[in-house]
């Protein structure tokens, strides 16, 4: 099976994308010069000398003798819609929009980092893209639907936990069910797809389904399928494993049988 399977199902390796480990959120999160707050909606940066404006008690807009200067850089965190608008700087600061100043709003990518900053035990990678990769808190239960909500919950699937989504193939990955001596069975239609933007989570997720149901073998399994070098039969965490292609379909099989009190690693 290897020999034609690598090449119409798994032979693409993981993309090496720039990511940014779960040690790297404790860092500031910068953006330019100034570092992204929580309910900070955007940040302005001087063009040329404008002045700065107060919120007073009677809910009017008082220039001030401060003049923002060129180049400098400001967190806003809400706007007004008085006269041509302004931003606000926090702190009852405003400065009014113009071509003195460029208004700019925050990547996904900082917002995901930022998120991740603020919860740090749950937190992935990130991506360049903002997406922030699950992870897997919860151990294999010996109720399957606990295990669907697991799915559904830490890891991000649909469908009450049977599918895995990207936004180019609905359903890369589903879950079913087995029948007789499987547990479940596990389809993949791809591993990676680097003509799709969203290819590269594929392995990224499926490493932390396979530590649910594989345990400590999860990584030699994941390993099997990141070098296309997948066994017809093997056994993992005390379960047999059974690898099938489906040509018509462009899918592949894993057919996880029950788990049994021995573990052959």
């Amino acid at each position: 099976m290897k020999g034609k399977m690598l090449i119409t199902v798994l032979t693409i390796p993981v993309l090496l994308l720039s990511t940014v480990s779960t040690s790297a959120v404790t860092q500031k999160v910068m953006w330019g010069k100034t570092e992204l707050k929580q309910g900070q909606i955007g940040k302005v940066t001087v063009l040329s000398p404008t002045p700065i404006y107060q919120y007073n008690p009677d809910h009017l807009l008082s220039k001030l003798d401060r003049t923002l200067n060129k180049s400098e850089e400001y967190r806003v965190y809400s706007m007004k819609e008085l006269d041509a608008g302004y931003y606000g700087l926090g702190g009852g600061l405003f400065v009014e929009k113009s071509n003195a100043v460029k208004y700019e709003t925050p990547s996904k990518y900082k917002l995901a980092l930022l998120e991740q900053q603020s919860h740090p035990e749950s937190a992935g990678k990130v991506y360049p893209d903002g997406w922030a990769a699950p992870v897997l808190k919860s151990a294999w239960s010996q109720n399957q639907a606990t295990n669907f909500e697991t799915l559904q919950n830490e890891l991000g699937f649909t469908g009450d936990g049977h599918f895995f989504d990207i936004q180019e193939k609905p359903q890369a990955i589903v879950v079913n069910g087995g029948s007789e001596g499987n547990e479940v069975t596990i389809k993949f239609y791809m591993w990676n797809a680097p003509s799709m933007e969203q290819g590269y989570r594929i392995p990224v997720v499926a490493k932390e389904l396979f530590k649910l149901y594989f345990g400590n073998d999860a990584t030699r399994v994941w390993k099997y399928f990141n070098t296309g070098s997948i066994p017809d039969h093997f056994t993992a965490n005390g379960r047999s494993v059974k690898a099938t292609a489906n040509d018509l379909e462009g899918s592949l099989y894993l057919y996880v049988g029950k788990k049994t009190l021995q573990n052959d690693g």
